[in-house]
């Protein structure tokens, strides 16, 4: 309850954005408090890989939304690379249907898609060989999510593996997902109980993270809260019947009977 209250406390007043950064900021932090919404469902329902899938997607956003809290100066390049992204996304879908095809099934022709990647092409181009000289555009607005990790720091790194790296194995079509169900110890009923537990709790903790960063960009004085809210899930993380204390506390029994 004292996460739920905070996050309304955020996202639920009014706001003006008096910047580029903040009106990203605002709007992408509102973005990752609906995808905890949505892991949170799915968790509770016995759906821990499809918490897991979704966990990604809100681990990415919480790393940028902090990176650009730390650089605010970037915020514009990550609007206009929007056509970026875009274009790679119709050029590819373009050539699958065809442009026929493309207008009529998007609210938007082809053509828009060209003239807005045209138009910020040249701000986001890198070289490709250094001794050619030739170019290319850039595959990213900036730095690519594991380099903006290591930029940011603690905590984020120490949540990449299980929100980001491991989600990543689920949502492609891998090796991993296909055999998603398959166990080594246990039941494929545990295993999914596990993924559902470690995706909301992990979630849980990027939505503090992100309600920090909303906080330090909107000046709006919450470190207490959100101090409280990370001990709390701390806490439950650690306390729970066989989480990492109860682990340890079970190995130190069996060490002690042998």
């Amino acid at each position: 309850m004292r996460l739920f209250e905070l996050t309304n406390k955020v996202f639920g007043r009014e706001w003006k954005a008096v910047n580029r950064m903040q009106d990203i900021a605002f709007n992408l932090g509102e973005t990752c408090r609906q995808d905890f919404l949505e892991i949170l469902f799915l968790a509770v329902n016995d759906y821990g890989v499809g918490a897991q899938k979704l966990l990604r997607g809100l681990y990415e956003r919480a790393v940028v939304l902090e990176y650009l809290r730390k650089n605010p100066d970037k915020a514009e390049r990550f609007v206009r690379f929007a056509a970026i992204q875009e274009y790679k996304v119709a050029i590819a879908a373009r050539d699958v249907v065809g442009e026929e095809a493309f207008d009529h099934e998007m609210i938007r022709p082809f053509g828009d898609f060209q003239k807005m990647y045209d138009e910020v092409k040249p701000e986001f181009q890198v070289t490709d060989c250094k001794k050619c000289g030739t170019k290319r555009t850039a595959f990213s607005w900036d730095l690519d999510v594991p380099a903006m990790v290591r930029k940011i720091g603690r905590p984020y790194d120490s949540l990449y593996i299980a929100a980001y790296a491991l989600p990543n194995l689920h949502i492609h079509a891998t090796l991993s997902s296909a055999f998603a169900r398959e166990v080594v110890v246990g039941t494929p009923e545990e295993k999914n109980i596990d993924a559902a537990e470690v995706s909301l709790i992990h979630a849980i903790l990027i939505l503090v993270l992100v309600l920090q960063s909303q906080s330090e960009i909107f000046s709006l004085g919450l470190e207490k809260e959100t101090q409280a809210c990370w001990d709390d899930v701390s806490a439950v993380w650690q306390e729970r019947p066989h989480g990492p204390q109860a682990r340890k506390d079970e190995r130190r029994t069996t060490s002690q009977g042998c």
